[in-house]
């Protein structure tokens, strides 16, 4: 279903009730390597805890010798940043519902003592339902003392453009109130289509947010207006509370409370996150999860195909006009894979994007309006004279990710399937 750099997730069934998973298969080794347990057990101890409507909940947690399994409710939606790409904004009622689900799945987190973090469209995904879902709590931190007092932190951690003045400046910060100032940009993505920060550099960037001068569209309401600009403030001992935006009159307008919200406090302690990955079952999913040896070029035959084809989505054969930028996304191409990996690689050079090949795989990294992109190109060959490729995005924000993927699109022409020749 997806795949990042320590981790791959597969859909799952439950064998004795038929209910679907995801499972999030993570690499105990290379989680060594990169020293990344403590923030694997941090991300296990709070979704154990979690359990709320607008929270993608977790149901177990298994281990091998090799590999970490996170069996976690399988949403189905998609990411909420795909659904502001189709609309490219949305109406005031549409924003409003999202971000009542949100401000509710928050309101629940700092209840329990949690700050995300990291809060973006991206880490906010859609189910079945239309309904929001908060993910993603790799960034998450305990944000209350022992005593109840708040606790400071001093991580600077998530996505530049979401992440609020006082976390960029590194003197120690409140995980909520910094929660608070995410909530108020992704708000005004969701109304403008576009960020309230935006700069060519990382430093014009910092300085744009420290200084949080931006300005509104035209078609804001004013109670919208309103709410936002008391997100947005750049001292957060002066920032609009989750309590407050809850009361605030453009928030509340078809409100309906969450039955969720009065859920008794769980006391989480450092102890549990130390502990998070010990607990774990240790044995062996009964499916098989053997890696295979890398080759130059896969051969995929009609059934492998079918297989790749089913378990994602093709994006109607990537018209670029609808196309939904996930973590991985697949296309047909004509040619055979080496002649089309060629073609990939000549327009990747010329667009900036620093291709190198290591086992058949394109290996890129794009440097753009103050953000890294990283992202990798599989290309599996079909019968009849076609390929498969397939876009694994790494690093860098989706927003950038998704404007450099449909200019690498129109620039393939008619090596893309479906693509129209330029006239």
């Amino acid at each position: 279903m997806g795949r990042g750099t320590f981790s791959k997730v597969k859909y799952a069934i439950d064998t004795t009730t038929n209910k679907a998973y995801a499972v999030k298969i993570v690499d105990r080794k290379m989680i060594r390597k990169e020293n990344m347990e403590a923030q694997l057990k941090r991300e296990i101890a709070i979704m154990k805890i979690l359990k709320q409507d607008h929270v993608v909940g977790m149901r177990e947690v298994l281990q091998s010798s090799k590999h970490i399994y996170i069996v976690l409710e399988l949403v189905t939606g998609g990411e909420l940043f795909d659904r502001i790409v189709q609309a490219k904004r949305f109406t005031e009622d549409v924003a409003r519902k999202f971000f009542q689900q949100l401000i509710t799945g928050i309101h629940y987190c700092h209840s329990q003592g949690i700050a995300h973090r990291d809060l973006k469209p991206e880490n906010l995904l859609l189910d079945e339902n239309d309904d929001l879902k908060i993910s993603d709590f790799g960034l998450s931190a305990l944000s209350s003392a022992s005593d109840g007092r708040q606790k400071m932190l001093m991580t600077t951690c998530g996505t530049p453009n979401y992440v609020a003045p006082e976390v960029l400046q590194e003197k120690g910060y409140n995980g909520k109130t910094a929660d608070v100032w995410s909530c108020g940009v992704i708000l005004y993505v969701m109304l403008a289509g576009f960020l309230p920060f935006e700069d060519e550099t990382m430093n014009g960037l910092f300085a744009k947010i420290e200084t949080g001068i931006f300005s509104y569209p035209s078609h804001f309401s004013a109670d919208a207006k309103n709410l936002i600009s008391r997100m947005l403030v750049v001292d957060p001992n002066r920032r609009i509370s989750v309590d407050d935006i809850m009361a605030h009159p453009w928030f509340k307008k078809g409100y309906v409370p969450s039955t969720q919200q009065a859920v008794k406090k769980v006391e989480v302690s450092e102890h549990m996150i130390d502990n998070a990955v010990s607990e774990t079952k240790e044995q062996e999913p009964t499916a098989s999860d053997h890696s295979q040896p890398a080759q130059k070029i896969k051969q995929l035959n009609a059934f492998d195909l079918a297989s790749a084809l089913m378990s994602g989505t093709m994006n109607q054969l990537v018209s670029s006009e609808k196309v939904s930028i996930r973590r991985e996304t697949r296309f047909m191409a004509q040619g055979a894979a080496s002649v089309v990996l060629t073609a990939m690689e000549k327009i990747l050079v010329q667009m900036g994007a620093h291709p190198s090949e290591k086992n058949g795989e394109l290996k890129c990294f794009l440097s753009q309006n103050a953000q890294v992109l990283t992202f990798s190109i599989g290309v599996s060959e079909t019968s009849g004279g076609f390929s498969l490729v397939e876009v694994r995005r790494g690093k860098g924000d989706i927003l950038e990710f998704n404007t450099f993927y449909r200019k690498f699109v129109n620039e393939l022409g008619s090596v893309v399937v479906s693509q129209k020749p330029k006239e």
